[in-house]
């Protein structure tokens, strides 16, 4: 599988050290073509730039939550990876939780889960 790296930098915004903004993300998801990468066979590594102290829930709904409703979650984790390799290492797990706060929203807007299904099922 072909794989592209994208730094998204030019994305953060001039002066800022987050990402942050529903229409924010869906505006990158569109400069990106997305929607054609959602298709292709490409692998897509999404570089999370040094300086970076937040990835907030709702730019990554915004960039990613087509993908995620179009692929299922098993194929997008395949498709989409996060290299947060140059962030400071105070801001790693800040991220991480963010990244891991929007797959949750996703999960529950494709497959909504009210918490009353643990208690019918077995």
């Amino acid at each position: 599988m072909e794989t592209n790296r994208i730094d998204l930098l030019e994305y953060r915004g001039v002066k800022s050290t987050m990402f942050t903004g529903r229409p924010q993300g869906e505006q990158v998801r569109k400069k990106l073509n997305f929607d054609s990468v959602d298709n292709s066979s490409k692998k897509i590594i999404l570089e999370i730039p040094t300086g970076t102290t937040s990835f907030n829930p709702s730019f990554f709904l915004g960039l990613l939550f087509d993908s995620i409703s179009n692929l299922g979650i098993e194929e997008f984790k395949q498709k989409y990876e996060f290299d947060l390799s140059n962030v400071d290492s105070e801001f790693k797990t800040i991220i991480n939780d963010d990244i891991e706060d929007g797959m949750r929203h996703a999960k529950n807007s494709i497959n909504p889960n009210f918490g009353l299904e643990s208690f019918f099922n077995d």
